[in-house]
């Protein structure tokens, strides 16, 4: 299909004088062509016309998103009006507020696919005037995009406002009990996890809709949310044969995974070392995810064996830990430092993403993470290129911190992948079932699995491909284009007149459902 009848299809109608004129500037170019050959004038006229679409578009989008600020806004105040004030009718007001939020994240929704086409408009049109003038305007034009940032537009903080206050309309009144930060607490049970791709066009639409069904889950309730909390950044080890790597691709029994973790930007104290290991022996042949806290500057001396575990472990007794977590601490740092050592361990690979994770906080039934803005930077000096050199020899780079695209790394540095990650876990050993809503959303048309897709599999077999043996089978999958067609009834969806649809029902109707069965609500 031809862009400009793509570009039709996914038009909302009531902001259809708002998108780029693509139609206009395309019939431009070839009609400057066919008339005469390409002059300056033509240049200046047409990049003239590429500007003001853009400053339209970006305008609006700016315009869109102050009204949906200002949204969230009212309705906040009015649910803090409700909590302070309840009466008799507090259901019925509660189920408005409901309803309003839901009409504000189908607007987010809109407006993020709205800005994803018009980027790829424009960037369609400077590929049709680059080919058809011989000129590299895709390239200069790059500054202009950078000051207005269609492809940059974060909808995330908006997301997780809706979420908090639809989670206490939910609740009518109340936020979910429990602690959220029992949501860092990653070994506790027995899961059955799926991973799947998600096309960027339907990043926003699966997140709005898991979101309807579970909050998001925000580790840390004592600060405003910021785009920068949503960063997750993992410096693999490897050694250079890639043993860790084959190992976790052949799925050994005991293969690990090692790698240092922090959240949010790089100027974190808070690293976590962790493994994972596939049928850990000590745990009766179950996979396991294991970790512990150190200092930022610990880590060095943790990796070359100066900072040992009993030091570690004096540490924590010295601030009244509890024994059986020092005594946890103690074994898991003894099994990295010895798998460091006897394997000849290096940072290898950096794992950056930004991350969305939707959970109730008092219930590990079910996690889901929607992980955006994969990428994967080079962290090794197996090319002689010495990257981790500030101070020599260190743990990571100290030239990349969490601006993706990482736009100012060599091409030959960086790797990005084009989808996001969608990960469910959930709980085995209770016979835990997925909710209906979850497997309609698995099987529907917005989501590709890719059994056991690994980051760190996929990332290595990108930059060191000359030296390993075998590659993960997902490979051929990048080959296809796994956008499916609509399905009927499922998603989010608008009737003729513009109201809100999900899975083609009227959110009002969804509500008195659950209302009749309270337990239908939730995860069961």
């Amino acid at each position: 299909m031809k862009y400009g009848l793509e570009l039709q299809e996914n038009i909302f109608p009531p902001w259809r004088l708002s998108y780029v004129a693509y139609d206009i500037l395309k019939q431009e170019l070839k009609t400057r062509q066919l008339d005469h050959g390409w002059t300056e004038k033509d240049e200046a006229d047409f990049v003239h016309l590429l500007d003001n679409e853009l400053a339209k578009v970006y305008d609006f989008i700016n315009a869109k998103l102050a009204e949906i600020d200002a949204r969230i806004l009212y309705c906040e105040r009015t649910i803090q009006t409700l909590q302070k004030n309840p009466t008799k009718n507090a259901g019925s007001n509660y189920s408005i507020m409901d309803e309003a939020l839901t009409d504000i994240l189908f607007d987010v929704n809109d407006l993020s696919k709205f800005t994803r086409v018009n980027f790829t408009a424009i960037q369609k049109l400077l590929k049709k005037h680059d080919k058809w003038t011989g000129l590299d305007l895709k390239q200069t034009y790059v500054s202009k995009l950078r000051e207005k940032p269609l492809d940059k537009q974060r909808f995330d903080v908006a997301i997780v406002y809706i979420s908090a206050l639809h989670d206490i309309c939910r609740n009518r009144g109340q936020q979910s009990p429990g602690n959220s930060a029992s949501g860092g607490d990653q070994n506790a049970f027995e899961r059955a996890t799926a991973k799947f791709w998600i096309h960027p066009d339907n990043i926003t639409e699966v997140k709005a809709i898991i979101m309807l069904h579970l909050p998001v889950l925000v580790f840390n309730n004592q600060k405003k949310f910021e785009p920068s909390d949503s960063a997750v950044s993992s410096t693999y080890m490897d050694n250079t044969n890639f043993d860790l790597y084959t190992g976790r691709l052949q799925r050994d029994e005991q293969s690990e995974a090692i790698r240092a973790r922090w959240y949010g930007p790089c100027s974190s104290k808070n690293i976590y070392i962790e493994r994972k290991t596939h049928h850990a022996e000590w745990l009766e042949g179950a996979s396991v995810k294991d970790r512990f806290r150190v200092n930022e500057d610990q880590v060095n001396d943790f990796i070359a064996g100066k900072l040992t575990p009993d030091q570690i472990a004096n540490e924590l007794r010295n601030k009244g830990v509890d024994e059986n977590i020092i005594k946890e601490t103690h074994v898991i740092g003894s099994g990295i430092q010895t798998s460091i050592r006897e394997k000849k361990l290096e940072p290898i690979l950096r794992v950056f993403y930004n991350r969305t994770a939707f959970q109730l906080p008092d219930s590990q039934k079910l996690r889901i993470s929607l992980d955006t803005d994969l990428t994967f930077i080079r962290e090794d000096h197996l090319d002689n290129i010495k990257r981790r050199n500030n101070p020599p020899n260190n743990w990571r780079r100290t030239d990349v911190g969490i601006d993706a695209p990482f736009s100012y790394l060599p091409e030959k540095e960086v790797l990005r992948f084009p989808y996001a990650i969608l990960e469910t876990k959930i709980q085995t050993h209770l016979g835990q079932e997925p909710p209906a809503w979850l497997a309609s959303l698995v099987e529907g048309h917005l989501v590709h699995e890719v059994p056991r897709f690994s980051k760190y599999l996929h990332g290595a077999c990108h930059f060191y491909r000359d030296r390993l043996p075998l590659l993960p089978w997902w490979l051929s999958e990048l080959n296809v284009d796994i956008r499916k067609p609509r399905a009927e009834n499922f998603g989010l969806t608008r009737s003729r007149s513009f109201k809100p649809l999900i899975d083609g029902r009227y959110r009002r109707a969804m509500i008195e459902e659950k209302e009749k069965c309270p337990s239908c609500a939730f995860i069961k």
